[in-house]
């Protein structure tokens, strides 16, 4: 080291001025101090380097970065020891490059690498590397986890500061960079089409900004283009920004389950399998199903892969997925997109308890979090994405098409539709062992329903259903009974009206051939009861004017299995709905007296009918235990 020398260049008098004044500091080790004070290097760092960590320098030199670090640029520099890392993995015999450059600058030499001089002090300091990476250097002599030399430390040049380190600094991966990682060592072929990688690697939605007032530039080229020393690039992630989840930011924290792309291309293609869109539907152009599929098909797999870890303050109970907070904007259950790992106070009775994070393995803490790398999904396609379907009833879900006031589809009812809700409280005593009354046990009951009157004769309603899937439902009507609608607070109980309903079911598809094609037909398919109370009534449901449970209460929500349904179409995302659900009362005037033709109807529910999780149906709490009057248990 015959060019470290005692003399400061004048361009590093202030920071003789700060070894000055910390050295009169009780808390600075000796040997630093000494080293502060000794350690001058007549040249730049870069020639700093030759001397001092030769097999660096040749890394530095072999990847063009060398003409950084001899620049007017100031730099400081944490230089691995010689011996510490395998040179053969970086240079040729020849000095040649044998290593990825884009990738060996930003992993290697630039994680090394910070602007502006920084030495070694009684105080901690965190900074950010010239790969944006936080680096920090502490008052005990540590650059990160690394140790830094006792001797060779604050060697201070004519364009910056060198510190020799026992060994490289490992690359600290965002979650991001991760999934690249990922991706690289994953052998599944065809994972440059199916993987999170290559959706999210895409270049038409990864798309990084150059931000030139936080880069550093050493003049131009001969086209007189700026030449970049050390380029701000803003990300600019247009699929992780849509689910709020920037996992290339630094300053960010969550957790990333990462799938395989055997894992994910399992999952794409059970997603695509639901999504398939009818091919004439509106004239759309030919493609533009398949590309509907591939982009549905891809962010439904992306689903729920993703946690902000500081908006989930109660780990213990549920993690809500980005998904969950990104769907406020429209009209969503708030039980979606939330994993329990315990039973929670107002955990849902459908709801199954998956501690998802169990399920994943090891962790691998990133730089801006935590990742998962699995091979299976540690959900099913039911929850991530193939969900219950509910459409309550409301004017608005009623289906008006026609012309004018002449409805096709509902008919038979007034116009305006009122709708009710609140609490039915039912009450029955409690006795003790000797048949003396103790108290009342009280059932509370929230319901809602929407009055149908028939203007005369039966009535007929379509619902307009949302969002449906290619795929199999299992399809229920929930009604309440005929006594709500009247003032049954002040009237006997033998004076309500317990007439039950007795009705049909119809699914209506938009065509999806011949010359109507695109377009609702005027008949669809008549469901058929599976289990109706008369037997001699197959395609007629009944319902019952009065239900009571295990426990004698009253039951005010009748739930009817309606039976199942394979849509031929998908419609999510379709802003015009393309299932019509219909519900007709079927009554003769001489059975008015028996069935109203009245109906207060609450909901209609479509639940994902899907043969891979009906073995997990036994693992939730209380599943989907629905009360029905046509199913017997």
């Amino acid at each position: 080291m015959n060019n470290i020398k005692n003399t400061f260049r004048a361009g590093f008098v202030l920071a003789a001025g700060l070894v000055a004044m910390y050295s009169c500091s009780d808390t600075w080790d000796d040997h630093y101090n000494a080293g502060l004070s000794a350690l001058k290097f007549n040249g730049t760092t870069m020639q700093a380097l030759e001397e001092t960590a030769p097999d660096f320098a040749k890394v530095v030199k072999a990847y063009g970065f060398s003409r950084e670090l001899s620049s007017d640029n100031t730099y400081t520099v944490w230089a691995p020891a010689d011996g510490s890392f395998e040179l053969s993995d970086y240079v040729g015999a020849n000095g040649e490059r044998v290593a990825d450059s884009a990738e060996v600058v930003n992993d290697f030499i630039k994680n090394h690498v910070a602007l502006y001089p920084l030495s070694l002090t009684p105080k901690d300091q965190s900074f950010s590397l010239l790969n944006e990476k936080r680096g920090s250097m502490t008052s005990d002599g540590m650059f990160g986890h690394i140790k830094i030399d006792e001797q060779k430390n604050n060697i201070s040049c004519q364009n910056g500061i060198v510190h020799l380190i026992e060994s490289p600094s490992p690359y600290a991966y965002n979650l991001f960079e991760m999934i690249a990682k990922q991706y690289k060592e994953d052998p599944e072929a065809g994972k440059d089409t199916l993987s999170l990688y290559a959706y999210l690697y895409d270049e038409k939605v990864n798309k990084d900004t150059l931000i030139e007032n936080k880069s550093v530039s050493r003049g131009v080229d001969a086209d007189g283009n700026k030449i970049w020393v050390s380029q701000y690039l803003e990300k600019n992630n247009t699929v992780l920004k849509n689910y709020d989840a920037r996992l290339y930011e630094e300053d960010s924290l969550f957790i990333a389950i990462l799938p395989s792309a055997k894992a994910w291309g399992e999952r794409y293609k059970k997603a695509a399998s639901l999504l398939q869109f009818n091919p004439s539907e509106d004239n759309r152009a030919a493609g533009t199903c398949d590309s509907l599929t591939r982009h549905y098909a891809n962010s439904f797999a992306m689903t729920d892969l993703f946690y902000n870890k500081n908006a989930n303050e109660h780990w213990e109970d549920s993690l809500k997925s980005t998904n969950y907070y990104n769907s406020w904007h429209g009209v969503v259950d708030w039980t979606q997109h939330v994993y329990y790992s315990k039973e929670p106070k107002y955990m849902p009775e459908d709801k199954e308890i998956n501690d998802i994070l169990a399920k994943c393995g090891e962790p691998v803490e990133c730089s801006n979090g935590t990742a998962y790398l699995v091979d299976e999904y540690p959900f099913s396609a039911v929850e991530q994405f193939f969900k219950k379907i509910k459409v309550t009833a409301s004017d608005g879900a009623v289906n008006k098409l026609g012309s004018g006031d002449n409805w096709t589809y509902t008919k038979g009812v007034q116009k305006s539709f009122g709708a009710r809700s609140g609490i039915f409280v039912s009450s029955i005593p409690t006795y003790d062992e000797e048949g003396e009354q103790t108290g009342v046990d009280q059932k509370r009951q929230n319901y809602r329903f929407v009055d149908f009157v028939p203007t005369s004769g039966n009535i007929t309603v379509g619902f307009n259903v949302p969002n449906t899937l290619s795929g199999l439902y299992d399809i229920y009507i929930v009604t309440c009974p005929m006594w709500l609608a009247s003032d049954f607070n002040n009237i006997d109980m033998a004076e309500w009206d317990v007439r039950p309903y007795r009705f049909t079911a119809t699914i209506i598809e938009r065509e999806n051939e011949g010359k109507n094609i695109g377009q609702f037909p005027t008949k669809g398919k008549t469901l058929e009861n599976p289990d109706p109370i008369d037997e001699k009534q197959k395609t007629v449901f009944l319902s019952q004017g009065m239900i009571y449970d295990d426990a004698g209460h009253i039951i005010v929500n009748d739930t009817t299995y309606l039976g199942q349904y394979q849509f031929k179409n998908a419609y999510y995302g379709r802003a015009d709905y393309g299932v019509i659900i219909q519900i007709a009362s079927s009554i003769l005037s001489s059975q008015r007296k028996d069935f109203s033709n009245e109906m207060l109807i609450s909901s209609i529910i479509l639940k994902p009918h899907d043969e891979d999780t009906v073995a997990e149906e036994a693992k939730t709490r209380k599943s989907i235990q629905l009360t029905t009057s046509n199913i017997r248990k």
